[in-house]
């Protein structure tokens, strides 16, 4: 049975970024998303902060083009007045962990992969960094990880 993962923000930023924390992994996660063994899903606002933080990395066209293969690659969860509602009244650390985990538990995933360690921890779903998810659940030489 293929998994379901709905990936945070700081993963996606990771994936893309590569001398941000846990590159290797979270480029890991996107290809076993890319091969069809993962279904990935994104809140629309990771979405669109991801594309806000690598335009001042890289420029408008380079960002323009994540957005798009992002979408052709992830199933995105709207982030509806009924999601906002949810996460303002979750007992999560921050709103916009509120809106992640709404999002998580609307689309049904059996995973939420962050490196946020203090948020998730009362939802129904469990929280996974990627190094976790890489190093439960894919077949990946040593060679293949620079960490």
């Amino acid at each position: 049975m293929r998994r379901k993962a709905l990936l945070d923000t700081n993963i996606l930023l990771d994936a893309i970024m590569s001398e941000r924390p846990d590159w290797e992994h979270a480029t890991m996660l996107l290809d076993e998303i890319a091969y069809g063994e993962l279904d990935g899903v994104i809140a629309a606002t990771s979405l669109k902060d991801a594309y806000f933080v690598l335009t001042k990395y890289a420029g408008e066209a380079p960002a323009r083009g994540f957005v798009n293969a992002a979408l052709d690659a992830f199933e995105v969860v709207e982030v509806s007045d009924s999601i906002c509602r949810i996460a303002a009244r979750s007992n999560e650390p921050g709103f916009e962990d509120g809106i992640i985990r709404a999002c998580a538990e609307q689309a049904n995933v059996d995973f939420i992969i962050s490196r946020d360690e203090k948020a998730f921890l009362k939802s129904r779903i469990k929280r996974l960094s990627a190094r976790d998810y890489v190093e439960l659940f894919c077949e990946v030489a040593e060679s293949d990880l620079q960490a």
